[in-house]
């Protein structure tokens, strides 16, 4: 009877030695879908008097406040009782990846101190800013968490004709870019980014980034290390010493991944990274660190990763 308690004993104990050996050899690969929706830009969500104003704050120390009166609706009658208003804080350059906003006019390269959307509603219905109170409906506050350099204000607008700096009507780009808002009052605090508000889209403090080097364009492919088929890429370059960081669109002409003509100053260093969903709808993953060259290109490969991988590169950035 011992002999036979012991045996089991010992089964089990290598099965489960077994099992352990298993699991640690087993990576955790992360689901794209799922990682993408844990990374995304947070919308938070406030209610207030429209009536009387009032004051929100987001989670990273955005504040906007509304006087009395600072809603209309869709007919431009005043708004009254209580408007549910919603945030979207973009204040790092990990946010900045995820926002799907980059930091570009044209082509042009941005240097970012901060991105919000702030969007206003009653009933479900989109409200828009009071134009009687011209520029005092709202006002913003952004923290200076990623950026200390004096900036502008820049709002999101449809990108020119051809898209680049320089031309590239071949590429397969975004419809939307960053363009000098119109003369709002902006501050430049010694803490804070203050201004006010032009509308319920898309706003940046930025300024354009100046290099005397010459420009130059690159190009990327991705190679694939354990899975061709591989869609929703995206490759970016996430700049190690500026708070920049664009997309590289795809090039129909040259079937690569192209920067915006003759954008990029040489020297400059950045992260390429490079994300995607394979086949099994796992995320595919790439970065390699670069120095910009002229006319380079660069092969990077692209594996299947575990979210632990990839959460551990987007600490550096």
């Amino acid at each position: 009877m011992k002999a036979l308690l012991s045996a089991a004993i010992l089964t089990t104990a290598i099965v489960s030695i077994t099992a352990c050996k298993k699991d640690k050899s087993s990576p955790n690969y992360a689901k794209a879908d799922d990682f993408m929706a844990s990374h995304a830009i947070k919308q938070q969500s406030f209610t207030g008097n429209a009536g009387t104003g009032f004051t929100i704050t987001g989670e990273k120390g955005t504040k906007v406040t509304f006087i009395a009166n600072a809603f209309v609706d869709g007919s431009g009658n005043p708004v009254t009782g209580n408007v549910t208003v919603t945030l979207k804080e973009v204040l790092s350059k990990k946010d900045v990846l995820f926002s799907g906003v980059m930091t570009e006019s044209n082509g042009q390269l941005l240097e970012s101190g901060g991105e919000i959307l702030v969007k206003a509603q009653k009933d479900g219905v989109d409200l828009r800013l009071n134009p009687a109170l011209q520029n005092d409906g709202a006002r913003v506050e952004i923290p200076k968490v990623m950026n200390n350099r004096d900036m502008g204000l820049f709002v999101q607008d449809k990108r020119q004709q051809g898209g680049g700096a320089t031309g590239g009507g071949n590429q397969q780009q975004s419809p939307f870019t960053w363009a000098p808002a119109p003369y709002y009052p902006f501050g430049n605090g010694p803490n804070s980014y203050t201004f006010s508000l032009p509308s319920f889209s898309w706003v940046n403090c930025d300024r354009f980034y100046s290099d005397p080097n010459p420009k130059t364009t690159i190009t990327a492919l991705p190679s694939f290390q354990d899975n061709n088929q591989v869609t929703d890429l995206q490759v970016m370059l996430v700049f190690k010493n500026i708070a920049t960081v664009i997309t590289l669109p795809f090039d129909f002409t040259s079937q690569k991944f192209q920067s915006y003509q003759n954008s990029l100053p040489i020297g400059l260093q950045a992260d390429l990274i490079i994300l995607g969903k394979d086949s099994d709808g796992y995320i595919q993953f790439g970065t390699q660190s670069i120095t910009i060259g002229a006319n380079m290109h660069i092969d990077a490969p692209v594996h299947k990763a575990t979210q632990a991988e990839v959460d551990a590169f987007l600490a550096t950035i």
